[in-house]
């Protein structure tokens, strides 16, 4: 019976223990599902691919620094939408992204004429940048288009 009885408090023992563990860790999506999901949130189709020579020699992000990205940015001259999504190999190389995102974003509003196409200033100077583990999003878009591409990013790492 104290077999038992030991047997019991170990049990019980064990079950709260694993109660107390920390929660599961948030999705780790592959990129083509957090693109797909992202995309689908607003038209992109007057969006397309950035090149990697842009990627590199402009926002400043070296092509072996990261593991993946999907960066789209306007075919057209009537808008500055743009929108970028970057997996980085570890956590290191994600804060290093988000930094030459932030700088990015900088140089944008540097360079910025106001005379060109006034009504999207607005965008640039409301750009973010948002990052998720490995994975870091910014966007240069509008305030309607910001939030849905936002909250589409999130989600891929929901529960």
């Amino acid at each position: 019976m104290k077999k038992l009885s030991s047997a019991i408090a170990l049990l019980l023992l064990i079950c709260m223990l694993g109660g107390c563990s920390s929660p599961k860790n948030a999705k780790d999506p592959d990129m083509q599902t957090v693109a797909d999901k992202v995309g689908a949130a607003i038209d992109i189709s007057e969006l397309s691919q950035v090149p990697d020579a842009y990627v590199e020699n402009v926002m400043g992000i070296a092509l072996d620094g990261y593991a993946s990205r999907n960066t789209l940015i306007s075919a057209v001259g009537t808008n500055i939408n743009e929108y970028g999504i970057f997996l980085a190999k570890d956590a290191d190389q994600a804060a290093t992204i988000k930094a030459a995102l932030d700088k990015y974003l900088e140089y944008r509003e540097s360079v910025w004429m106001d005379e060109y196409l006034p009504d999207e200033k607005p965008k640039l100077d409301n750009a973010e940048v948002w990052r998720q583990g490995n994975y870091v999003m910014y966007a240069i878009l509008g305030d309607s288009d910001r939030a849905a591409v936002k909250q589409a990013f999130e989600s891929c790492f929901e529960g």
